[in-house]
C-alpha cells in the first residue's frame, strides 16, 4: 500500500471527450434513479475516468469490475485489469475516488482485508486463465471527478503479494 511518503504519478485528465459525456450521462441517471447510492455513482464516475486516462497512457484494458466466478470461494472485485508495457505486464488496478481531498489520503482506504481479497481474486484470475507471466497491482486515486480538471494519481506496485510476481 502506498505510504504517506510515496507520491503517485500525476496523470492529466483524458483528452478524449466521450468520458465527459459518460460522466454527464451518469450524473443524469443517478439523479433520476433514487436507488443509486451517491457513493456508488461517484465511484463509477471515477472508474470511467481512470479507464480513459489509463488507455491514453498505454494501458490495454481487458476487464472491468471483475468478480470471481460463481462457485469460487472468497469475495473481491478488481476494478480494472489491463496489460501495460513491453513486454506486457498484467496489471490489476484498484480505483479510489473522492469528491474532494480530505485529511486522510484515499490510498489509505484499502485496508488489510481488502488487500487480501484483491490479491486472492487476482490469483484466481491468473490461475483460471493459466497466466504465469509478470503481474502487479496499481492504484489510481481520483479527487474531484466532476471537476473540469480532476486530480488523478497513479501508484504503481501499490499492493504487493508476499510471493514475488516478477523479477
Amino acid at each position: 500500500m502506498p505510504g504517506s511518503g510515496s507520491a503517485g504519478i500525476p496523470l492529466p485528465p483524458p483528452r478524449w471527450t466521450p468520458w465527459r459525456r459518460l460522466l454527464r450521462g451518469a450524473r443524469r441517471l443517478a439523479a433520476r434513479r433514487g436507488s443509486v447510492v451517491q457513493s456508488h455513482a461517484l465511484g463509477r464516475r471515477g472508474e470511467d475516468l481512470a479507464y480513459w486516462s489509463l488507455r491514453e497512457h498505454g494501458y490495454t484494458i481487458v476487464a472491468r469490475n471483475h468478480r470471481r466466478a460463481p462457485g469460487q470461494a472468497g469475495r473481491g472485485e478488481i476494478d480494472l485489469i489491463a496489460f501495460e508495457g513491453s513486454p506486457p505486464v498484467l496489471v490489476f488496478i484498484e480505483v479510489k475516488t473522492r469528491a474532494q481531498e480530505g485529511i486522510a489520503p484515499a490510498e489509505w482506504a484499502a485496508d488489510a482485508a481488502q488487500r487480501r481479497a484483491l490479491l486472492s481474486t487476482a490469483r484466481a484470475y491468473r490461475r483460471r486463465r493459466g497466466y504465469a507471466g509478470p503481474w502487479r497491482f496499481d492504484m489510481v486515486v481520483i479527487y474531484g471527478p466532476d471537476d473540469p480538471n480532476p486530480r488523478i494519481l497513479l501508484h504503481r506496485n501499490a499492493i504487493r503479494d508476499h510471493a514475488p510476481s516478477h523479477p
